[in-house]
């Protein structure tokens, strides 16, 4: 997977893409409809997450792409105007990639992080490449060491 969030004193955007198979053309004609899902109706009846990220970015004067080849992956791509009023502020993002990169140590994400021209990047493959002791993945101290980390490139490329 990777991810990249582009933010600049006007705009804040974001991009993900996976490998995972793509959409079939019926699915990607109905992906905006809030009453379609291809969850299991036992457990989830709508699909809300897309439809409410379209109109949140709309209402800023911004938009969302969804590209999707069948057979190799999807691209959504969310553009937000921060200067709208609607735009709501940027969150714990530190936190957030935090999440993503401990959750599930099988997905390999690749992350680009821009602020006003400043980045860093995040593979966990090469952040993960020499821990192969999953008990090192119980341990505090670890996953402190690499939250901390997180905190402390966000706060420095907006410094």
């Amino acid at each position: 997977m990777t991810l990249k969030i582009d933010e600049t004193q006007v705009v804040f955007s974001f991009k993900v893409e996976d490998n995972a198979g793509g959409m079939p053309e019926e699915v990607l004609k109905r992906i905006y409809d809030p009453f379609y899902t291809t969850r299991d109706k036992k457990i989830r009846k709508v699909g809300l997450g897309i439809p409410f990220l379209k109109t949140a970015a709309e209402i800023t004067g911004g938009h969302l792409d969804i590209v999707s080849e069948e057979g190799k992956g999807t691209t959504l791509s969310v553009f937000f105007n921060k200067s709208h009023i609607d735009c709501q502020p940027v969150g714990d993002l530190a936190g957030t990639f935090f999440t993503l990169i401990t959750t599930d140590k099988s997905i390999h994400w690749e992350i680009q992080r821009i602020y006003n021209g400043e980045d860093y990047e995040i593979d966990t493959n090469k952040l993960f490449e020499n821990q192969t002791d999953q008990k090192l993945w119980e341990n505090p101290s670890f996953l402190k060491i690499i939250r901390d980390s997180l905190y402390e490139m966000e706060n420095a490329i907006k410094d």
